[in-house]
């Protein structure tokens, strides 16, 4: 895999994985009300949730390489224009909602818990479909590339829920107020944009 193109699929899931959502507000639920090992619990079950999604994507995009190819130029901006949308929507989104109460679950239930937030969450595989065409050269997917990807965007999301795993207090406190919460909307909203435009001017 290409250095560019590690780059852009690691940035992209990392900003994805930290946008506040409700995988997201739940993580800082646990790790602030539990603490930081069940929090990694979830963020694990999370990680399996995405790279499963992701999994079926690269196996489809692989199987229809031959008719996807011929519109690469119209999914690359597809794919832009989706993560700016994200990006707008984002910025425009209001106050972060953090009333609700972590439940408290054994470990291999915080790990399911993840799975399932994830893995019911069709954002999650629109994500994957619009952005990969736009950055992964679809005629060269073998197993050991996919292999590649998969690992690049697990890494890139344990890393941001980690962060906020560890940062769950200091979070919390900072997006519960509706002023930061905006802030942090359009911080998100502003990287998911820039991400967006790398896509169509890289």
């Amino acid at each position: 895999m290409e250095l560019s193109v590690f780059i852009i699929l690691f940035i992209t899931a990392w900003v994805f994985a930290v946008t506040p959502g409700p995988g997201t507000l739940a993580l800082l639920s646990i790790s602030t009300s539990r603490g930081f090992e069940p929090s990694m619990y979830y963020s694990v079950g999370a990680v399996l949730g995405d790279t499963m999604y992701l999994t079926l994507v690269i196996f489809s995009l692989d199987a229809m390489a031959e008719y996807i190819a011929p519109v690469m130029e119209f999914i690359r901006y597809f794919g832009a224009a989706y993560l700016i949308y994200l990006g707008v929507s984002q910025w425009l989104s209001g106050g972060i909602s953090l009333e609700g109460k972590a439940v408290k679950l054994s470990n291999s239930r915080e790990l399911a818990t993840g799975f399932l937030v994830s893995g019911t969450n069709p954002k999650v595989m629109i994500f994957y479909i619009s952005v990969l065409p736009s950055v992964i050269e679809l005629t060269e997917v073998s197993v050991f590339y996919g292999v590649q990807i998969i690992s690049t965007v697990g890494l890139a999301v344990m890393t941001g829920l980690v962060v906020i795993s560890l940062l769950g207090k200091q979070l919390k406190s900072l997006i519960s107020t509706p002023g930061m919460a905006k802030r942090v909307n359009r911080i998100c909203g502003t990287m998911m944009i820039a991400v967006g435009l790398t896509l169509v001017f890289v």
